[in-house]
């Protein structure tokens, strides 16, 4: 079994769908109903709430078998979600309708492979959204990781289920990659995954979301709104409409 596929299993429980993030989005987009694009959606914890407040949610995932755990959760709650497998980078092709928001949370933008396909993200993104549209993207703050030299974020654990989630940093400055290890420990088994992130830094995501056509950007240092410092912030969040 793939380690994705094993994650998928306890993802609701490493990733909650916070009620911070979802007063956030609720904020930015506004009284239902609007149309909101949940990408890289996992198991779809966003996509399922903002839907039961009256949203109308597409949800994007690259991974089958998360979303197939998603699509067993919409149709338990008979929710009408529509669920689209596609690369981030494939989105534009992959969709036909325009909306009010769309969202990239939980690290994810940072999985394309350098600063260009992050640029042709945003591009593709801005042309799925209508004139007044918004994008919320949520990544780890990695100005704080290289300043700092973080080799490691705080272990995520559930001691009901004897589940421990770590994840490790390696930087090579030569290459400018970040290897992010992980490994679950769960159910007497280990599962360990390792893959590059591009260490996206505050100016660079500013100036490729500007490049985009996004005309007003403001960043946070948390979804509850506090002001972003690139040296103490743990995580970026930005906002642009």
């Amino acid at each position: 079994m793939g380690f994705y596929e094993e994650l998928s299993k306890y993802y609701d429980v490493i990733f909650p769908a916070g009620e911070e993030q979802i007063c956030f989005l609720k904020e930015v987009l506004g009284i239902p109903p609007k149309a909101v694009l949940d990408i890289a959606c996992g198991t779809g914890g966003y996509s399922l709430e903002l839907a039961k407040l009256g949203y109308s949610v597409t949800a994007a995932d690259l991974d089958a078998e998360m979303l197939r755990r998603l699509s067993d959760k919409v149709r338990e709650e008979g929710l009408p979600i529509r669920l689209i497998q596609a690369n981030m980078l494939d989105l534009e092709s992959s969709l036909s309708d325009k909306y009010n928001l769309a969202f990239c949370i939980g690290n994810s933008i940072v999985h394309l492979d350098n600063l260009s396909q992050i640029k042709d993200f945003l591009v593709s993104v801005k042309k799925l959204l209508h004139n007044d549209g918004g994008l919320v993207i949520q990544i780890i703050n990695f100005d704080r990781i290289l300043l700092r030299d973080i080799r490691n974020l705080p272990a995520i654990e559930d001691k009901k289920l004897g589940l421990t989630f770590e994840r490790n940093y390696q930087y090579d400055r030569q290459k400018n990659i970040i290897y992010f290890k992980t490994k679950l420990s769960v159910d007497n088994a280990v599962y360990e995954n390792e893959i590059p992130l591009y260490p996206l830094l505050q100016d660079e995501l500013v100036d490729a979301v500007m490049s985009a056509g996004f005309k007003k950007i403001k960043l946070f240092g948390d979804f509850s709104g506090n002001e972003f410092d690139k040296y103490n912030s743990f995580m970026l969040v930005l906002w642009a409409r």
